[in-house]
């Protein structure tokens, strides 16, 4: 009689320790305190993804066919529809900046415009754009300028180059073809001797 007396308060201890883990479990998960650690855990996680997304992974090496797909993906994701950009766009920023500061540089410029453009303007800023447009105009048109100077200089430049290289390539065609008619000569002078 003692042994399954001894049996049964084991099975039993061992019973309640298993619904005291599944009670602890229960009050963990439904515990907001801990709810609020899961979520911090969460976003913090996201965060170092984006971060990785942006600065890229120092042991991220991304394969060769993504980068030659690269062009190739950008004309298929055009062709989506704004939905479906709208709820991939997280992802579709975090592969195409992936390593490349510059043009996460970009896509957060692209965003802060976007933004911006939503937003209406203030009196502020409307004034200050009627204040700054004549400077604004007056440098535009210094940089339409600067940039013929520098087309033309570029232009005068691959001009002479080509020129150069035309010259170049007559007196290599004119050694070479001295040196051709001279070792004629000299195979015609040994074949007689």
């Amino acid at each position: 009689m003692g042994t399954p007396e001894v049996q049964l308060r084991n099975e039993a201890a061992m019973q309640r320790s298993r619904v005291n883990e599944t009670l602890e479990a229960i009050g963990d998960r439904i515990s907001p305190e801990r709810m609020v650690e899961r979520r911090k855990a969460a976003v913090g996680q996201k965060l170092r993804g984006a971060k990785d997304a942006v600065m890229g992974s120092p042991d991220y090496v991304e394969p060769v066919s993504r980068r030659l797909a690269g062009a190739g993906q950008s004309a298929v994701d055009s062709a989506k529809s704004v939905s479906e950009r709208v709820q991939h766009a997280p992802e579709m920023i975090s592969d195409q900046t992936r390593g490349n500061p510059l043009v996460a540089g970009v896509v957060a410029f692209g965003i802060g415009a976007l933004v911006a453009s939503v937003m209406p303007t203030s009196r502020t800023e409307q004034r200050l754009v009627g204040e700054a447009k004549p400077q604004l105009q007056s440098a535009a048109q210094e940089i339409k300028d600067a940039g013929r100077e520098v087309a033309q200089e570029a232009k005068d430049h691959a001009q002479e180059a080509a020129q150069e290289v035309k010259s170049s390539s007559a007196e290599a065609a004119s050694s070479v073809k001295d040196q051709a008619q001279q070792s004629a000569q000299e195979v015609r002078d040994r074949a007689s001797s």
